[in-house]
């Protein structure tokens, strides 16, 4: 038998080595022609895609339109009368779009009382709806909703008390501002002393995050029959006011807060007109000063007089729109120095004569609506006066305050008073407690509002004092309303993009005018314009639909319109489809790059379609689209895949709900292995043959080895 020659064993494993080094050099790869020339000249709807199964794509989404968000919450006590009076206001903020709804089950939400269980409901609200608005009914005197009352020794630190002679608590101090800011548990401490400031704080944190999430007003009602007087005071202001002069004039007026340092706050009125009401509406300038100060005369058709105790009753009754004062203030009195009695009190308020023409007051003065303690203060006399008085009142529950020297009206009430008037008519933001928490906001984040201030309890407590008696969605006149353009004369294809400008008949545009729109099977849909009357939505995929529009909004009556759909059966189609690289690795991500034309009804979505079994099964991608365009573009990054063939398609839909598959040969690609992967392979073979060759030898060594001992 003859020998190996292992030097040639040797020789051919070595050739062999070599043969699998050089292997996947010259590996064979499959290559589609994805030139441009070649790439797309023409596509498809191609019949193999028909059976493909598309249920896992997701459908137009449409319920926006039959599941509106809340926006509203009017919350009464657990009173079948309390919620049949109230349930007129909400069937009205329902018709007008403002989707509302009507609750009294705060018991069954967890807190420590009810004041935390109230803002616990809210809460949950707040988060999984769109509630802007909360309107508590019911009076907090008699708890019947509660107010929060805070820890705030403002009193204690600057000097005085509160209105000493009804004995209130210097230390604790009533707001509703609990119900608006809805962070935090205003108590971090957890030792039931609610509000407290880093100062007092166990963990020197300021207990409150300051910055409001809804907008809070409450109508005090201590029985039902209160609670109709202003639920149908606030209607009738709405739906059928009494259309006069009254709702383009403001009544402003300032008195004397001190002598010694001179403190006019008619240079606070005076400021309030020249800058934000003089282009607004037509005003009466009343004011009562110390040599200090010498207001100017405002130009004709608006007047000044002198400030008394006669004259502000007397204009008052006349009807104003809007009404301002500043000065000096407790429940029953509206005060300056100078004037005797006072300037307005309770009796006044009681008997006032403004019928069908209730105003927006607000009242820089301590404690002339201290809602919490007693029924007599001014303040609540006037929002329950019925079809006269307010339909919104904004004062301070406690004392409130301001800065000596404070000629440029930077601190404290004079701020308060400026921000809120500057809200309301610059930023338009003519719901008026919309307009009482936005100028808080901008307080809050001014340099004034700082913990390292020597005033920060004071400037606390007036954020936390001044609250809304009324309903805060109540949009509040500057002049005489009129009626709303028709904005759509059009005929719409369904899925069209309306984009209109609402207008009144002067043509004057309508800032955040509310478009609402209800159909006959359930759709409900409410569209706010932006601060330039310009309002853009989209209608869903349904032809010859017939909307009934609701059009409400600033200085505007109710208007109704109606507009229908007409059918859209064209399918939307792809011009041009390009990827790069056109040839992928597994370190390359793939961009695709689509022109689209939706045929008369803009792009909902594109579809990337992929598959990797000639697609029995398919992963989809969704190219979402943010133009409002009928031919767009739409690039799409597609991450590093797997080495495999692929194949893909494109599904493409418009909001009219018509759709196409789109599929070229073209559209292949593979994703080749990687070297690396044949140079382990061939590694692995080398050992496993090291490995052999070893034992071989090895084993060839013992055989000579035995051959030799024997």
């Amino acid at each position: 038998m003859k020998q190996l020659n292992f030097k040639k064993i040797i020789k051919f494993l070595f050739i062999f080595y070599i043969f699998l080094i050089f292997l996947p050099l010259n590996y064979n790869f499959d290559t589609i022609d994805t030139s441009k020339d070649n790439l797309l000249n023409s596509l498809n709807s191609s019949n193999y895609f028909s059976s493909i199964d598309l249920s896992k794509i997701p459908e137009i989404d449409t319920n926006i339109w039959y599941k509106p968000k809340v926006e509203m919450l009017i919350i009464s006590p657990d009173d079948v009368d309390f919620i049949n009076a109230a349930t007129p206001l909400m069937q009205w903020k329902n018709e007008k779009g403002l989707k509302t709804i009507l609750l009294s089950n705060f018991s069954e939400y967890s807190g420590r009382d009810d004041a935390e269980r109230i803002r616990n409901m809210i809460k949950s609200y707040y988060e999984r709806e769109n509630i802007k608005w909360i309107l508590l009914i019911g009076d907090a005197e008699e708890n019947l909703i509660p107010i929060r009352y805070v820890y705030n020794p403002d009193v204690i630190i600057r000097g005085g008390g509160e209105s000493e002679y009804l004995n209130w608590d210097d230390y604790y101090k009533p707001t509703d501002f609990y119900y608006a800011d809805l962070s935090g548990s205003w108590d971090e401490d957890n030792d039931n002393i609610f509000g407290e400031s880093a100062e007092y704080n166990k963990n020197s944190k300021d207990e409150i995050e300051w910055i409001p999430e809804v907008y809070v007003g409450r109508l005090p009602a201590g029985s039902a029959t209160e609670l109709e007087l202003m639920v149908n005071k606030s209607l009738k202001y709405e739906t059928a006011p009494k259309i006069g002069n009254w709702m383009n004039r403001m009544l402003l007026a300032g008195g004397i807060s001190d002598y010694s340092p001179a403190e006019d706050e008619a240079r606070l009125t005076e400021y309030i007109w020249t800058n934000y009401v003089l282009s607004e509406m037509n005003f009466t300038h009343l004011h009562k000063t110390t040599s200090s100060f010498n207001p100017i005369s405002p130009p004709a058709p608006n007047n000044e007089s002198i400030l008394d105790s006669n004259n502000f009753d007397t204009h008052f009754d006349l009807g104003y729109s809007t009404v301002f004062f500043a000065g000096h203030g407790n429940p029953f009195t509206l005060a300056s120095l100078g004037i005797s009695p006072s300037v307005y009190d309770s009796a006044d308020a009681s008997s006032s004569e403004n019928l069908n023409m209730p105003s927006l007051f607000y009242a820089f003065a301590c404690s002339s609506s201290s809602y919490d303690k007693n029924d007599n203060n001014i303040g609540e006399i006037l929002i329950k006066r019925a079809d006269a008085g307010t339909v919104g009142y904004i004062s301070g529950l406690r004392v409130t305050w301001y800065a000596e020297n404070d000629t440029n009206l930077e601190y404290l009430n004079r701020a308060n008073a400026k921000l809120f008037w500057k809200t309301f008519f610059e930023q338009k933001y003519f719901q008026q407690g919309k307009a009482l928490f936005e100028s808080k906001v901008d307080y809050i984040n001014s340099d004034i509002f700082s913990p390292y201030s020597r005033y920060f309890e004071c400037h606390r407590k007036n954020i936390l004092s001044y609250c809304l008696l009324g309903d805060p969605e109540l949009d509040i006149y500057t002049d005489k309303p009129t009626r709303s353009q028709n904005p759509f004369t059009d005929f719409y294809p369904e899925g069209h993009f309306i984009s209109t400008t609402i207008r009144n008949l002067n043509n004057e545009t309508i800032p955040f005018a509310r478009v609402h729109l209800k159909t006959h099977d359930g759709k409900y849909r409410t569209i706010y314009a932006d601060e330039n009357g310009l309002a853009n939505f989209r209608l869903p995929p349904q032809e010859d639909e017939t909307y009934n529009v609701t059009i409400t909004g600033h200085n505007l009556v109710p208007s109704y319109f109606n507009f229908s759909t007409i059918p859209n059966n064209y399918k939307p189609h792809i011009i041009s489809a390009t990827w790069s690289p056109e040839s992928p690795s597994i370190l390359d991500n793939i961009c695709f790059n689509i022109t689209a034309f939706g045929n008369h009804s803009d792009i909902e979505s594109v579809f990337l379609l992929l598959s990797n079994n000639n697609f029995e099964d398919y992963s989809y991608y969704r190219i979402s689209n943010d133009n409002y365009n009928d031919l767009i573009t739409l690039e799409y990054e597609l991450n590093k895949l797997d080495p495999r063939d692929y194949s893909f398609a494109f599904f493409i839909r418009n909001y009219a709900n018509n759709s196409n598959i789109l599929y070229n040969e073209s559209f292949k690609f593979t994703i080749p292995r990687p070297l690396m992967d044949y140079v382990l392979i061939v590694v692995l073979i080398m050992i496993i043959s090291f490995v052999g060759i070893s034992i071989f030898v090895i084993l060839k060594g013992l055989r000579k080895q035995e051959n030799i001992i024997r």
